[in-house]
C-alpha cells in the first residue's frame, strides 16, 4: 500500500486539543535539521525543492505565533534567499515559472525585504518578478506546460496573489492579473477545440491532460476563480464565467465513490484512483472546491470537499514522507481547510492526528526518505509550515493556495 493504516480513533466530540508544546518541539527539531545541513546543491534554488523554499519557511516562521521562539527567522530567510538569487536561471521561460523558476525566488525575496523594511530591495525584487509577466503573454512559452502551477501561468498568478496578501497590493502588480487570466482562457479554449474535448477549457503538461493540482486543470481553475473575473455579482454569469464554472462542475463529476480524483482525463470514470496526494488526487482538489463553495454558495462543492476529507482520513498517512506535495503534511492540510470551511472540531482533531503521526515510531522507521528531505514541497520545511498553521488554524492555508483572503 502507498499509505500506513490510520492508527487513531476518530473524533468523539468536544473541543479538539492541540499539544502546542509537542508541536513546538517538532518544529524545533525540523528547523535544526535544516540549519545544520550544509550539503544542499548550488543549483537547488527553486521554491519546490531548493533554498528559496527554505527561505519561504523561515519567512512563515517569522510571521507566525512561533516567531518568539525563533527570533532569528527573518535573518535565516534572508541568507537562504540570497543563496538562491546567486543561481538565478538565465532561461527566458524560467522568468515566468513560480514554483520551479525565477519568479518564485523574486517573490519570496520581495516579501523578505518588505518585512525587513528594505523597500528599495522590495521594489527591485518586484520589478524582477514582474519581468516574468511579459513571458506569460505568449500562448506557448514553456515546453513542459505554459498554464499549470509549477511552471506556468497559474503558478505566476499564485505568486501575484501571495505578494498582494503580504505587501498590501503594491502599485503596478494588479494590472496584469486579468490579462494573464484572459491568455490562460484563450489557451484552454484553443487546446480543447483543437482536440475536440468536452471540457470547454483544457490544458496539457508533459504531453498529458492532467487534472490534479500540480500539473493539471484543477489548480488552473482555482487561480481563475481567485481573479477579478469572479468579483461582484454572479447572479448572471457571462460566457467566460460559465465556461470556467462548467469545467469546475465537469471536474467534480470525475470524483469517484471514495472521494478521489483521476490523475489524467483519460482515467475519468474508473472506480478507483490510487494517488491520494496534493499533486495528484483529492487532496489537491479541495482548494478548487473550497473556493467554488465560497464563491457560488453551492453545497455540492462542500460535499465534494468533505468526501475528500474522509478519503484522506482513511488513506492519507502516506509512506512517501512528511512533505506537502505527496506526504503526510500535505494531506493534513485537507483537515485544516475543512476546519476553516465548517468550523467543525472534528477536522482540527484529525489535523492534529496527522501532525502527531510525524513522530509515530512506525512513520519514523518506515517512511521513505524523499529525494529532497529538507525541502518545502518534499521534505520537512513543508511540514514546518503545516505545524505552524496547526498552531493558528484560523489562518491556515496551503502555501500559495489560500482560498479565504482577497487577492487583489
Amino acid at each position: 500500500m502507498r499509505y500506513f493504516e490510520n492508527p487513531y480513533d476518530d473524533y468523539k466530540g468536544g473541543e479538539a486539543a492541540i499539544d502546542k508544546d509537542k508541536i513546538f518541539q517538532l518544529i524545533e527539531k525540523y528547523v535544526n535539521q535544516i540549519l545544520h545541513n550544509k550539503n544542499y546543491k548550488d543549483g537547488d534554488v527553486w521554491l519546490y525543492i531548493g533554498t528559496s523554499g527554505l527561505a519561504y519557511m523561515f519567512l512563515k516562521l517569522h510571521q507566525s505565533e512561533a516567531s518568539k521562539v525563533f527570533p532569528d527567522s527573518l535573518q535565516h530567510a534572508r541568507v537562504y534567499i540570497e543563496h538562491a538569487k546567486k543561481y538565478i536561471s538565465r532561461k527566458e521561460q524560467d522568468k515566468a515559472s513560480f514554483l520551479c523558476g525565477n519568479a518564485g525566488i523574486y517573490a519570496v525575496s520581495s516579501i523578505i525585504n518588505y518585512e525587513m523594511k528594505n523597500f528599495c530591495g522590495f521594489n527591485d525584487d518586484k520589478k524582477q518578478f514582474l519581468a516574468g509577466s511579459q513571458i506569460c503573454k505568449r500562448i506557448v512559452y514553456n515546453s513542459y506546460g505554459s498554464d499549470e502551477i509549477l511552471f506556468g501561468r497559474a503558478g505566476y498568478l499564485s505568486g501575484i496573489y501571495w505578494i498582494n496578501q503580504n505587501a498590501q497590493n503594491p502599485e503596478g502588480i494588479n494590472d496584469i492579473i486579468t490579462e494573464i487570466c484572459n491568455i490562460m482562457i484563450e489557451s484552454g479554449y484553443d487546446y480543447s477545440n483543437r482536440n475536440e474535448l468536452s471540457f470547454p477549457l483544457m490544458y496539457e503538461c508533459y504531453g498529458d491532460r492532467y487534472l490534479g493540482a500540480a500539473h493539471g486543470i484543477c489548480a488552473i481553475l482555482h487561480m481563475l476563480l481567485e481573479s477579478p473575473l469572479f468579483d461582484g455579482s454572479l447572479e448572471q454569469l457571462d460566457n467566460t464565467q460559465k465556461s470556467i464554472k462548467t469545467c469546475v462542475d465537469m471536474y467534480l463529476e470525475t470524483q469517484s465513490q471514495d472521494g478521489n480524483f483521476p490523475c489524467v482525463i483519460e482515467d475519468a470514470g474508473k472506480d478507483e484512483h490510487t494517488l491520494v496526494h496534493w499533486c495528484h488526487g483529492g487532496p489537491g482538489s479541495i482548494y478548487l472546491f473550497g473556493k467554488a463553495y465560497l464563491i457560488f454558495k453551492d453545497e455540492k462543492y462542500l460535499d465534494a470537499a468533505i468526501k475528500i476529507g474522509e478519503l484522506v482520513w482513511e488513506k492519507g498517512l502516506l509512506k512517501k514522507g512528511p512533505g506537502i506535495c505527496h506526504g503526510v503534511a500535505g494531506n493534513g492540510y485537507v483537515f485544516l481547510i475543512l476546519y476553516r470551511l465548517t468550523n467543525d472540531q472534528k477536522y482540527l482533531y484529525r489535523a492534529n492526528c496527522f501532525a502527531d503521526f510525524l513522530t509515530n515510531e512506525i512513520f519514523v522507521k518506515h517512511a521513505r526518505n524523499p529525494d529532497h528531505p529538507l525541502s518545502l514541497y518534499e521534505g520537512v520545511a513543508g511540514a514546518v509550515c503545516y505545524l505552524l498553521d496547526l498552531l493558528e488554524p484560523q489562518k491556515a492555508s496551503f502555501p500559495f493556495m489560500d482560498i479565504f483572503e482577497r487577492k487583489y
